[in-house]
């Protein structure tokens, strides 16, 4: 019984503590040695979640370990595991006492937390945080990160390696997805590219759109990109259909939707989650020099998944040298 109670009281004084912990965990610091007082310091808040999700999260952490090991001056980063119901306030008196202004958020909640952490100013009106948001594909929203979606120009030099005789690449997008196709418009010019491009407000003007295109003459000179879009790129609506019309068509899709691949599009990409977190690391240095700065960029470390078996229904042949710089084929 004695046992019992102490149990119940020690879980007491930990659900207490909890609710007064401003919303998040103290996971573990990174570096055993802190008595370096003039050591520059990172804070890393990430969700508490399932695999794969709790996976991708320790990737892009060990990501930005790496790059703060790797920098020359001492740096040290400690780890958060923020909830949903976090108090904005209390982290922020918390990131003051420990002398961090500069921080890393992932997921969603982490996205939430640094349009919070961004409010915060100095007595100079200056922001007392640096914060930059990832592992979440975001669009330009006042919040300094990386996106998950990728670059534009990343995906054209890969359709360049895997579908040469592409010229023309057709596109429906939302208003959601015109920053990314502004992005597109300068790396299509940059790599001799043709954009057809047409913007759409729901679905169904999506699919007449390329209902329209597999009704014209199109050729292995012509390529379909699904950009990150629910609307335009309807998984369960806009994907069968443009994958069965472009395998009867023989015509190259390609994808910024990982999953599209493994479902029959020609290649997709996803993350590098490693790479992203030393590049995440590399803005948030980056803005301690500029505080004032927004700085947001598209996907730049990504992996290539390609499907095989559509790539022989096009008649496209791979050299080994070229297949081992794909990091997932299908089928499996």
């Amino acid at each position: 019984m004695n046992c019992c109670l102490a149990n119940k009281f020690f879980f007491l004084v930990f659900l207490i503590a909890s609710l007064f912990s401003g919303g998040y965990v103290y996971a573990e610091n990174t570096k055993k040695d802190y008595t370096d007082n003039n050591a520059s310091k990172i804070a890393i808040f990430y969700p508490q979640a399932k695999e794969p999700y709790n996976s991708i999260y320790q990737n892009i952490i060990a990501g930005s370990i790496d790059a703060a090991d790797k920098n020359k001056q001492t740096m040290s980063i400690e780890k958060f595991i923020i909830r949903k119901d976090f108090n904005a306030e209390q982290i922020a008196q918390d990131l003051e006492q420990k002398h961090i202004n500069k921080v890393i958020v992932l997921g969603r909640s982490g996205w939430k937390l640094a349009k919070q952490l961004s409010k915060f100013t100095s007595d100079s009106q200056t922001k007392k945080f640096q914060v930059v948001s990832g592992a979440l594909p975001i669009s330009p929203n006042g919040v300094s990160g990386i996106s998950l979606i990728t670059d534009p120009a990343y995906l054209f030099g890969y359709l360049n390696q895997v579908a040469p005789d592409v010229k023309n690449i057709h596109v429906a997008y939302s208003n959601k997805s015109a920053w990314l196709i502004e992005l597109a418009k300068t790396a299509a010019q940059e790599k001799g590219l043709t954009l057809n491009l047409q913007k759409v407000s729901d679905t169904a003007q999506a699919i007449t759109f390329y209902q329209d295109l597999f009704a014209s003459d199109v050729s292995n000179k012509d390529a379909i990109w699904l950009p990150f879009d629910r609307i335009s790129s309807h998984d369960k609506i806009t994907l069968p259909l443009i994958l069965e019309k472009a395998w009867a068509k023989e015509v190259v899709v390609f994808s910024s939707k990982p999953s599209h691949a493994k479902r029959g599009a020609l290649f997709s990409t996803y993350p590098d989650n490693f790479a992203l977190g030393k590049h995440l690391f590399t803005m948030v240095h980056e803005l301690e020099q500029q505080p004032e700065q927004k700085n947001f960029a598209a996907l730049k470390s990504m992996l290539l998944a390609v499907n095989l078996r559509t790539a022989a229904h096009l008649g496209l042949k791979y050299s080994s040298e070229q297949q081992q710089l794909f990091k997932l084929t299908f089928p499996q």
